[in-house]
């Protein structure tokens, strides 16, 4: 009674897809021509909508245009920030905004902004740029109140609806990010990074097809940017088209774009496809670079290796995690190291015995009182092993699995009624499925054995 491992096992697969962060910002999106003319527009007076600006500020102004021409920043910098008229003036603190955040120095930058909006309140640049601003501090709630606020005051830029949409995209309002995408593609047709909101948008709303349509625009833009190829990998997993998210992987993978989470996907998508020669080297290839796989994905990848009896891939997992480590290998590896021994048979005895350790260490282990009970139950002790079986049915993340080998067990005794009774155990926990079916041809095997 084993169907429903698979099962899991190919949702494990689609959870790592499905529980990816929506994409950041590209780092180019700020260099980019289209948000650098937009964003340098905000040094005009706009006299209709914001404050007025005296002659005295004028020049001051002229003069701060004149050095950053020359390319003297700095100096730009210093004299607006010297000035005793900067203090007075919002037009010129808003200035004195934009200077500091050219020069990198955001929280300045907010600083500046802030107290412009507090001198004229309807300042409408200064609410888009303080959006922009909290949008790279990560701030994306108070982010959204003054990049709402410039729309509201008739700012109608590109960048600012497409960091409108991010920023819900973040908050997980998937249909108004859409919307706000949508908008930003209308004014900045050509920006890949709206395009890409629109796809991880309607990825979210289910309209992956079209998602993945748009991607395909994206990534020929951007094909050195490994996040989008990413994206579509999954988008193309969900949509049961793993041999297309392979292909899609390989072009980030020659380029020596995929960290070492994005090749464990790959290497699992090409076991899946049972390639696992190919596999084996892009497991060495993820673990060769500078951005080391993550503990839960090289397990994930592990668990699978052991599920189709891949051994090799699996011990090579199991060995470069433990490379380069200081102190003992977490909980989970040594577990995984212990079920390995066993499955595969190569160190049986040892694999029981790190079981064993494991359960004194925590005689509430669920999977490593499990995995030693099947063991007892593989030597012909059936009794020791149904004590260990009782024992994971109170352990939460082991219950349901406990349930169907006691159902298993309990069969192979002639045992029906008992073993009808865990079978019903194991639904409450996982209910429907292919367990459903095994009850029903179980409880007419009971009937007519009575």
């Amino acid at each position: 009674m084993r169907i429903h491992r698979p099962i899991v096992l190919l949702s494990a697969l689609a959870g790592f897809v499905a529980a990816a962060e929506p994409l950041p910002l590209s780092t180019s999106f700020w260099r980019d021509e289209a948000f650098l003319k937009s964003f340098n527009g905000s040094y005009r007076i706009e006299a209709r909508i914001e404050p007025n600006v005296s002659t005295e500020e004028r020049g001051l102004l002229v003069e701060v245009q004149n050095l950053m021409q020359a390319g003297k920043r700095k100096d730009a910098l210093a004299k607006l920030k010297g000035s005793s008229l900067t203090a007075k003036s919002a037009a010129l603190t808003f200035n004195l905004g934009n200077l500091y955040f050219e020069e990198g120095d955001l929280e300045e930058a907010e600083k500046a902004y802030r107290k412009a909006i507090a001198d004229y309140p309807s300042f409408r640049r200064a609410h888009r740029n303080l959006g922009v601003v909290l949008v790279r501090l990560d701030k994306i709630e108070d982010a959204m109140k003054h990049l709402v606020e410039a729309v509201r005051l008739g700012d109608s830029d590109g960048a600012t609806y497409g960091l409108l949409g991010y920023g819900r995209l973040q908050q997980g309002e998937f249909a108004s990010a859409l919307q706000a995408y949508r908008m930003a593609q209308v004014a900045d047709p050509e920006a890949v990074e709206w395009k890409a909101g629109v796809a991880q948008c309607l990825q979210a709303l289910e309209a992956k097809d079209e998602a993945v349509a748009l991607l395909d625009e994206v990534i020929r833009r951007r094909p050195e940017e490994a996040g989008y190829a990413l994206l579509q990998a999954g988008l193309l997993i969900e949509l049961a088209r793993q041999d297309d998210a392979i292909k899609v992987l390989e072009l980030p993978r020659r380029l020596g774009r995929l960290d070492g989470n994005g090749l464990l996907l790959l290497a699992e998508l090409n076991l899946r496809a049972l390639r696992p020669n190919e596999a084996l080297e892009i497991v060495k290839e993820a673990f060769a670079t500078s951005e080391k796989p993550a503990d839960e994905r090289v397990l994930s990848v592990l668990g699978y290796a052991c599920a189709v009896r891949e051994w090799t891939v699996a011990r090579l997992l199991l060995e470069k995690a433990g490379e380069g480590r200081e102190g003992p290998l977490p909980r989970a590896f040594v577990f995984a190291g212990a079920k390995l021994a066993i499955d595969s048979g190569e160190d049986v005895e040892a694999g029981a015995e790190s079981m064993k350790k494991l359960i004194d260490e925590d005689p509430t282990d669920g999977m490593a009182l499990l995995e030693l009970a099947k063991y007892e139950i593989s030597r012909g002790k059936a009794g020791e092993g149904e004590l260990l079986l009782e024992r994971a049915t109170a352990v939460e993340e082991s219950a349901a699995d406990a349930w169907v080998e006691l159902a298993r067990l309990r069969v192979s005794e002639a045992r029906y009624g008992a073993a009808l009774k865990a079978v019903d155990e194991a639904l409450k926990r996982r209910p429907g499925g292919s367990l459903e079916t095994y009850r029903e041809s179980l409880r007419q095997l009971a009937e007519a054995a009575e």
